[in-house]
């Protein structure tokens, strides 16, 4: 059953429509909504094969190929002038400006699914050209970013005064099997190499060395495992909203043994000397070194512990969100943050991180509705609302 919405029904484009991440947006989409969809890329040749396999799955003919290069400002503005939403599924982080001014000239908004810290503070720079725009820019969509701070606002509310609140993620693909471009792969050691392990105590964000990993029990196949803080932006104003909080972060596991005390000490040791020179062929031997020594189970878990008092006694909390597909988990997000843009309560002129602008309640009910494992267990009775 198909949502009934307040605003008229969009046409999106996605940048990206083609790959892993973009064509389970388009299919989810297509399910949930009436709405139109564009998949957008440089191959036009697999945007059109893809558009047509849509079409004959959902029986419509609501999707549609643009051939859409991120590097061409003409190519952006001619394509965002026939739509009304942009999603970026792609790894285009070098040419976020170029986007993001084609979406302003447009006059139309935006969602991306990137981790960059690089494109944060792009579109941090440009925050007021689009408040005045009157577009709405969500950005860090996926599940990390665009998750973590969300579950921690969702447990918030069942404490009277929640203390801790930690997520810790694992996420085990069979790389094997799995297609990835030269550009995602880039991207990765980019960002894999330059992320700051920064998690909130006592007061401040501190740099945390190995006596600030955190061991979290996965359960499932993967038991007990350690946590490198990651700071994600969206974690950044959650002292301020929840005042009681003493301790918060986010801690994401490793991929293997090889990737994990080879691949990256030596690649940030390189990047730091060659920089641009050493990325390529330390992206090469990180993806050899995923595929040849990956081993199941496959599966992405995001866990959330919380502590604090609750009617005058100390409780706990967890949430468990689990699918075996890392790239569904990182598309059901997005699809359940724009439900909430499509009828109107969310869609607001400015620049919006994913895990602060959604209703946390509403965000992991449509999930669960659109198969992610949802299970909570603690001692502080707590469900969610359907």
């Amino acid at each position: 059953m198909k949502y009934k919405f307040e605003m008229d029904l969009k046409k999106f484009l996605i940048l990206g429509g083609y790959g892993n991440t973009g064509l389970l947006i388009a299919e989810y989409l297509l399910q949930e909504t009436d709405c139109r969809v564009v998949l957008a890329g440089r191959n036009i040749e697999k945007a059109e094969s893809f558009t047509a396999s849509l079409n004959h799955k959902f029986k419509t003919n609501r999707v549609s190929a643009a051939r859409v290069d991120a590097a061409n400002t003409q190519s952006l503005n001619n394509a965002f002038e026939k739509v009304d939403f942009v999603i970026v599924a792609s790894s285009i982080s070098e040419y976020v400006k170029n986007v993001a001014n084609a979406v302003l000239s447009a006059r139309i908004d935006y969602l991306d699914v990137q981790y960059s810290s690089a494109k944060v503070d792009i579109l941090k720079s440009m925050k007021e050209e689009i408040e005045r725009a009157g577009c709405c820019f969500i950005t860090e969509g996926g599940f990390h970013p665009g998750l973590p701070a969300a579950l921690v606002r969702y447990a918030a509310s069942y404490f009277d005064y929640m203390e801790k609140a930690n997520v810790g993620s694992v996420i085990k693909i069979n790389w094997k099997d799995l297609k990835v471009s030269d550009s995602t792969v880039e991207e990765m050691v980019k960002e894999i190499l330059d992320f700051q392990p920064l998690s909130y105590k006592n007061g401040k964000w501190v740099k945390s060395g190995w006596r600030g990993f955190k061991k979290f029990n996965f359960g499932l196949d993967f038991g007990e495992q350690y946590g490198v803080p990651m700071f994600l932006e969206e974690m950044r104003p959650l002292p301020e909203l929840i005042p009681s909080l003493k301790e918060t972060g986010f801690f994401v596991g490793g991929f293997n043994w090889f990737v994990d005390y080879l691949v990256m000490p030596v690649g940030a040791v390189a990047l730091k000397i060659l920089r641009q020179k050493a990325v390529k062929p330390t992206g090469r031997i990180m993806i050899w070194g995923l595929k040849v020594f990956c081993s199941p189970p496959y599966g992405t878990v995001l866990l959330l512990e919380a502590s604090g008092w609750k009617d005058e006694k100390y409780k706990t909390m967890r949430i468990k969100l689990y699918h075996e597909d890392g790239y569904v988990l990182t598309a059901i997000p997005v699809v359940a943050c724009l439900l909430q843009y499509l009828d109107s309560s969310i869609r607001k002129p400015g620049l919006w991180l994913q895990a602060n602008v959604v209703e946390p309640n509403r965000m992991l009910s449509d999930m669960e509705r659109l198969g992610v494992n949802v299970r909570m267990g603690s001692n502080l009775l707590a469900k969610i609302q359907k």
